[in-house]
């Protein structure tokens, strides 16, 4: 199987390239096991990965021009296997990006905002069945950064315009949080929730399938324009 892995090292190359490999193809052979047969036998990939299932978000690249989870995207024993970089973040070298544009602020997004520290009786309410239904989905979020990365309008306007979808969700998170005191609608505003599209290309690539973005997009949306925020 012929697998083509994009090669970039800023202090040395003026430009990416592909260099193509031939790897021994097995059924449901992933990306990640494409790249890492490369890596240990036959020339060096600078990539990242660590849990193989979808829960770190380390391993995110693309294949063919789509963003995906290399643990859990299969390859094409036949067909084009074009591995790079995810699109929109500067890339370090090979197959690792700099993510901290976004990670950074979803970080600072999770950290719960409150008057005072939350108490034993704080803690001994029961949380809205309904809220944790809104919550419990965007857990699930390991901060890949593929759907920001497939997103056109962080491509068209960057992410200083338009945080995107990985910090969308951060927020979300908090807005349903009972213990969170943050106002978290108007940084929900402020990332750039009316650049929004809704266009569906985060749902499109994200391996989280219990979130919902664009109803999720739409439950925030409401809450500004309730508040005459949009």
């Amino acid at each position: 199987m012929k697998v083509s892995i994009q090669k970039y090292d800023p202090s040395v190359d003026e430009r990416p390239y592909f260099v193509d490999y031939e790897v021994d193809w097995h059924e449901n052979m992933t990306v990640l096991e494409a790249i890492t047969a490369v890596n240990d036998g036959q020339e060096p990939v600078v990539f990242d990965f660590s849990c193989r299932g979808r829960d770190c978000g380390r391993c995110a690249v693309s294949l063919n021009g789509k963003p995906c989870l290399a643990c859990v995207t299969l390859v094409s024993e036949e067909g084009e296997n074009l591995v790079a970089p995810l699109p929109n973040f500067p890339v370090v070298r090979d197959l690792i990006v700099d993510k901290t544009k976004v990670t950074d602020r979803v970080a600072a997004t999770m950290r719960r905002q409150r008057a005072k520290a939350l108490t034993a009786e704080d803690l001994a309410v029961p949380v809205d069945p309904e809220l944790y239904a809104k919550m419990d989905p965007l857990e699930h979020c390991s901060r890949c950064c593929v759907c920001t990365a497939n997103c056109p309008v962080v491509a068209e306007k960057g992410l200083k315009k338009f945080a995107g979808p990985t910090q969308l969700i951060a927020i979300a998170l908090r807005h349903y949080d009972p213990y969170d005191q943050g106002d978290r609608v108007i940084e929900a505003v402020q990332a750039g929730l009316f650049e929004c599209i809704q266009c569906g290309a985060c749902d499109e690539v994200c391996k989280a399938l219990e979130i919902d973005h664009l109803g999720t997009w739409a439950n925030l949306r409401a809450a500004a324009e309730e508040r005459g925020l949009a």
